[in-house]
């Protein structure tokens, strides 16, 4: 079974990007059904490598190996989970928490496996992936032994590979809640109906880098969701936090997670629309040493980039207006679509607009977890950065 590209279609492939897309296909052979792993070659027939085919999705071919298809077995597939998890093991050594697998990074495309304490969480984009499920999973509990696994696959995006939307427990008891340890602050994880997988693990060094800066300071989080940064950077001995989330379920979560580290005294815990809540606090004159934005993604796909542009440019100018001279803005962007120079460009007229001139502190991106495929940009989706204010105004 084969799949032929159009002429001169073949050099993103051969320079890395592991995806074949429909319209780049000039013939495809042998009938090869959904899941199957198909031979990939260019217009002349150079052999290009092999790939999982979809005959239904955008995405046609997955990218697997450079071997031919008749010399990839299931055993491919279990020496990348072992070699996913000893980069983990020899990395991210003793957490808590961590992703065990990262999609095409780790050669399993579109599959994310997370690690919360014993319990691991099944996510998967990629029909292929989701057909050698029993074969993964076998694997993964031979080198993690969990207690429970539960699959986390509420995503829209699997409609586009011909998958249902599902979310539950695959096998064993799920505690409920799941609690994690990160650097002296515990979060209680609720893994079924948490974001993401339960927690925003990406986010972890990012965490850390910002409460080094909230000590004695005042510090707003208006995007809270679990209370991770606003309970660092309370736990880091700021001297108030305020946080707030739109969601009823992620304020209860977050006042939670407050009480089991007895910093109940240093924060206060709304339900707020961040965008309209920033401006409020705006118009009533308020002020704070400290602002963590970390929003949800804005732009889902490059249609919606002009909308979420003025949305993270209203968020940014907001938050800088409302900041202390010498102020310290945390400020992030996981949206795929919206390139690192495209959100520095926002930052930066966000300072113009908001009369404040920033020094640049820290540039972070997503946990060691998370590693990016050089090849793939998709993979690259975390943009993070903390500046200071400097002086009251531009020059």
């Amino acid at each position: 079974m084969k799949v032929i590209l159009r002429k001169n279609k073949e050099k993103y492939l051969t320079r890395g990007y592991p995806w074949v897309f429909s319209n780049i296909i000039d013939a495809v052979e042998d009938n090869p059904g959904t899941g199957d792993i198909v031979d990939i070659s260019d217009a002349s027939g150079s052999h290009l490598g092999c790939g999982l085919y979809n005959a239904t999705s955008a995405i046609a071919v997955r990218f697997l190996s450079h071997r031919r298809a008749a010399d990839v077995s299931e055993d491919l597939f279990r020496e990348r989970v072992r070699d996913a998890i000893s980069f983990r093991d020899q990395t991210m050594p003793g957490l808590t928490h961590r992703r065990l697998i990262y999609g095409e990074s780790d050669g399993l495309p579109g599959l994310v496996i997370d690690q919360y304490g014993d319990v691991i969480t099944w996510s998967c984009l990629s029909a292929g992936m989701e057909m050698r499920r029993d074969i993964l999973l076998d694997e993964l509990r031979t080198l993690i032994r969990p207690s429970a696994v539960v699959e986390r696959n509420d995503v829209q995006l699997r409609v586009k590979d011909g998958l249902e939307e599902r979310t539950g427990v695959i096998e064993g008891t799920l505690p409920t809640p799941v609690r994690i340890e990160e650097d002296g602050v515990s979060f209680d994880v609720d893994i079924l109906n948490g974001p993401k997988t339960g927690f925003f693990i990406d986010q972890r060094p990012n965490r850390l880098a910002s409460r080094t800066l909230a000590r004695g300071r005042s510090v707003l989080d208006p995007f809270c969701a679990d209370g991770g940064f606003g309970l660092h950077a309370a736990y880091a001995g700021a001297a108030r936090v305020l946080m707030g989330d739109i969601s009823a379920a992620a304020v209860e979560r977050a006042t939670h997670n407050a009480e089991i580290n007895n910093l109940q005294a240093v924060t206060q815990i709304e339900r707020r629309n961040a965008l309209d809540w920033l401006g409020l606090l705006a118009e009533a004159d308020e002020r704070f040493d400290m602002i963590i934005l970390d929003p949800p993604a804005f732009a889902k796909s490059k249609r919606n980039l002009d909308d979420a542009t003025r949305s993270y440019q209203r968020l940014n100018i907001t938050a800088l207006q409302i900041l202390e001279p010498g102020g310290i803005l945390a400020t992030s962007s996981c949206s795929q679509a919206l390139s690192e120079t495209d959100f520095l460009k926002i930052v930066h007229y966000s300072a113009r607009k908001a009369d404040r001139r920033l020094r640049l502190l820290h540039r972070g991106a997503g946990s060691p977890d998370h590693p990016v495929l050089s090849s793939m940009p998709d993979t690259d989706y975390l943009k993070f950065y903390i500046f200071q204010i400097v002086g009251d105004h531009c020059p």
